[in-house]
């Protein structure tokens, strides 16, 4: 037996990030209060802020460089420059920008303004429900990320750049990298460039698949749209005149890719459910190559999207068993049950050496966290894209003191090896 299969569940293993898989499995709300309450938003704000002191009194000259880009590029030119004088002051900054936002919304309501909101992938974002626990959400949330941005990327440009726009790291960026890892992923049978539908492989109207078109630079399912083949298309020139009618694709790439089948035999859904799933797979770049730092299954889903899931697990990689609920993760799940733990998901360990193995194929060095989704189908482990971890890292570092530490450390070097490796 291979030393990685005497593991207890939750212990770190090979593949796996030592600090960072138990702390989230022991992750725990304050003592009488639950998840996303108003004490559970006030410690993760203030492990962001140590995070955020911590990195301004050991790496002040980078932070600030750091600063001075993602404030003129989240908040203009002059506004930026200001704020990042102001550094010390960040987080009241950010809050009192945050609760003005809230305002105004709440004055002068602005339907569609907020990107977060604006597609399926809206559950990973909403609010708590206690009206002053969302107050102190308002206010963390901007600082979490803002941390994280740096923890992650310290002053890279095209890193900091990548919190607002994937300029480099596109659905082609991604599909590249996992093709260089051997990894399973949909058929691509055609490509929009804006203006025009172009095959494929195969082409659009090969095979008996359905299509699902993706928007190169998109993210939360934003623009997503499903071809039914035999009911919305049978023709390529159907599929095309339907983008072209799209203003959301209008000038934007996309792909179009055949929608991948869930393993039948695979029972990682509630009763009631369906067996859509999508496994979270972040991997942190280590000087001994990229490892996990989790997987979160997410399931009990409604449409043919993981974005309607109402219920993420926690997956020891190892033995491939969920293991712990994430109701931690979001408000949207705070209150989930749980009666999949002890169900295993064969398939997991797989998609995690791909998770890697793809990573580790990335010659960006600022690219130290990604985020893949995978799927769990008959021929195994398939995967649909990768993305810029730079909002899933937030919701761990700041979960708990163990995990805000374990990022403390490793931002000394960032995950580079060392020149003996």
């Amino acid at each position: 037996m291979s030393p990685s299969a005497q593991l207890k569940k939750g212990e770190p293993g090979p593949l796996t990030v030592p600090w960072g898989f138990a702390a989230q499995l022991e992750a725990r709300p304050p003592p009488g209060c639950g998840w996303f309450s108003v004490a559970d938003m006030l410690r993760r704000t203030a492990y962001s802020l140590g995070l955020f002191y911590y990195s301004l009194a050991t790496q002040p000259l980078t932070f600030s460089r750091f600063a001075l880009q993602y404030n003129r590029l989240w908040f203009g030119g002059a506004a930026g420059t200001a704020m990042t004088l102001l550094l010390p002051a960040t987080p009241a900054l950010l809050a009192a920008v945050a609760w003005g936002k809230r305002l105004r919304d709440y004055l002068l309501p602005q339907p569609g303004d907020d990107w977060k909101m604006a597609g399926p992938g809206r559950i990973w974002f909403l609010p708590p429900p206690s009206t002053l626990a969302s107050i102190v959400y308002d206010a963390l949330t901007p600082l979490a990320d803002y941390v994280a941005a740096f923890v992650l990327f310290g002053d890279d440009p095209d890193g900091v750049e990548h919190t607002w726009y994937d300029a480099i790291c596109k659905k082609e960026y991604w599909c590249g990298l996992l093709d260089a890892a051997d990894a399973r992923r949909p058929l691509q049978l055609g490509a929009w460039d804006g203006s025009t539908l172009h095959d494929v492989s195969r082409g659009v109207e090969s095979g008996g698949c359905d299509l699902v078109c993706k928007i190169s630079d998109s993210y939360l399912g934003i623009g997503d749209r499903v071809f039914k083949r035999g009911v919305d298309f049978v023709t390529r020139g159907e599929v095309e005149d339907v983008l072209r009618a799209d203003p959301l694709y209008a000038g934007k790439p996309a792909v179009l890719c055949e929608i991948v089948s869930p393993s039948a035999s695979l029972e990682v859904s509630s009763d009631g459910y369906g067996p859509v799933h999508s496994l979270d797979i972040l991997t942190l770049r280590t000087g001994e190559g990229a490892k996990v730092l989790s997987v979160v299954l997410w399931t009990d889903c409604t449409t043919w999207s993981s974005h309607s899931a109402a219920a993420g697990y926690l997956v020891d990689v190892e033995t491939e068993t969920i293991v712990a609920p994430t109701a931690w993760y979001a408000p949207y799940f705070a209150s989930m049950q749980a009666p999949l733990v002890g169900q295993r998901v064969p398939g997991a360990r797989e998609a995690c050496l791909k998770a890697m193995a793809a990573h580790d194929a990335s010659e960006l060095e600022w690219l130290t966290c990604v985020g893949w989704d995978a799927m769990i189908t008959d021929e195994g482990p398939t995967f649909f894209e990768g993305n810029v971890a730079a909002y899933r890292t937030p919701r761990r570092m700041a979960l708990s003191l163990s995990l805000a530490d374990g990022f403390r450390s490793w931002m000394a070097t960032r995950g580079k090896r060392s020149a003996a490796a």
